[in-house]
């Protein structure tokens, strides 16, 4: 580890393409295998979790683990965690890293995220409870000093950068100090930690939508020289409220807002569709949101390449 590392030690990593989220044993990502650039992973999903004395260990299953390496082969892997729970007070899911740590021995990662939240709070007695979907932290001075110096130490544990994404929220008014949104909230993130974002568009579609802002204006003050990788997905309304539950095809709010986007981050390294339950999606349609999304994704780096030109010139 590098007890030296600075916010402006980031450094963006080289351009995967697009991806999608890997499901053990899924027919859309064998479908999709020719068209993909990298496959998105979580390693939580490759365990089961037992708790023992109020202490959490996530336990690999053999079959599971093999089978995700089998069939990750040749293609790049960029994780995903779930249960990090970076943003409890008591401290974050240590058993999550020891399973990143194995995980990372055996197929290095270009980078790695998890959610802006928290998932486990602690319990009456001691011990603690996991209560179930991540919650999301106050935009408040105390919070980023909780997960400020957490994100460095990601970045430093395993030399390449750590992102955080955008959560979906249901409950207005969240406490919040100077002003802050979600979106200064991020900021101040990556300017004081030297981490990156990955920008889940369809959880900032949710949000605008649930909370009546503008999704546009709030991309425009975000830091956007420090997203790597962007989300996208569709998914279900529920007593009149959008929900992150990416299962459906992207909507098209969620293309504009992408198409918008890309031009505009400079070291955006991918994007991937985020599929969570593929029972909604057959494969052939997965592959569609797929090759749209190769299709903006080339349109960016033509334009890239044209202006690199004309520049020289």
């Amino acid at each position: 580890m590098d007890s030296t590392w600075k916010p402006d030690d980031f450094v963006p990593p080289r351009r995967l393409g697009v991806g999608l989220t890997y499901i053990p044993g899924a027919p859309a990502v064998e479908a999709c295998r020719g068209a993909v650039d990298f496959l998105e992973l979580s390693p939580d999903i490759l365990c089961h979790e037992q708790f023992s004395g109020g202490a959490r260990r996530l336990v690999p299953q053999p079959a599971r683990w093999e089978q995700a390496l089998r069939d990750t082969e040749g293609v790049p892997v960029v994780v995903h965690g779930l249960g990090l729970s970076i943003g409890s007070a008591h401290g974050w899911n240590t058993a999550y890293l020891d399973l990143l740590d194995a995980l990372h021995a055996l197929r290095p990662f270009p980078w790695h995220s998890e959610h802006l939240g928290f998932l486990t709070v602690e319990a009456p007695g001691g011990g603690e409870l996991n209560v179930g979907t991540p919650l999301p932290l106050p935009f408040t001075e105390e919070a980023l000093e909780l997960i400020v110096p957490r994100g460095a130490a990601l970045a430093r544990r395993y030399g390449v950068p750590f992102l955080l994404e955008n959560l979906t929220w249901y409950l207005p008014g969240l406490p919040s100090e100077g002003g802050r949104d979600e979106v200064g909230f991020l900021n101040d993130f990556v300017e004081r930690s030297g981490c990156g974002l990955l920008l889940d568009l369809y959880n900032l579609h949710c949000n605008a939508v649930n909370h009546r802002f503008d999704a546009f204006e709030a991309l425009g003050r975000l830091r956007l020289d420090r997203v790597v990788q962007v989300h996208i997905a569709g998914g279900d309304t529920h007593n009149g409220f959008l929900m992150d539950v990416h299962s459906h095809a992207v909507p098209e709010p969620v293309w504009e807002l992408l198409e918008w986007l890309v031009p505009r981050a400079p070291h955006l390294a991918g994007i991937s569709y985020e599929l969570l339950d593929e029972a909604r999606m057959a494969p052939e349609a997965v592959l569609r949101q797929v090759e749209r999304a190769r299709a903006i994704w080339h349109w960016h780096l033509a334009l890239a390449e044209k202006g690199t030109r004309h520049g020289a010139a």
